[in-house]
């Protein structure tokens, strides 16, 4: 896996970014990718921690036409997270991930 860049917040790593993460990234428009990031920001230290396994994590950009996503992450003990993959998703993935807890929260959730 050769990550290629890292969130970095006030000189702390926040997450490291997958080269695959980052060219799907640069196919949406600016307002959609800072929505993301956000989103992300916000919830980091909330990911899972689990060794040797990539997680997924589901979120969605509220807009006149929902876009919904999800993630696919590596968050093993003794690093920061790495964001391998993101890919649209159907709403009913979505709504699975948020019965099980697996969303990205947003406004206070």
């Amino acid at each position: 896996m050769a990550s290629t860049l890292k969130y970095i917040e006030d000189k702390m790593i926040m997450f490291d970014i997958d080269e695959i993460f980052q060219r799907k990234m640069r196919r949406y428009p600016q307002n959609v990718i800072h929505n993301i990031v956000s989103q992300i920001v916000d919830n980091v230290y909330e990911l899972p921690k689990k060794d040797y396994h990539s997680q997924k994590v589901y979120g969605v950009i509220k807009m006149p036409t929902p876009m919904f996503f999800s993630i696919d992450y590596m968050n093993e003990n003794d690093d920061v997270p790495i964001l391998i993959d993101i890919n649209e998703i159907e709403v009913d993935e979505y709504l699975d991930a948020i019965i099980e807890n697996k969303h990205l929260k947003q406004d206070g959730e």
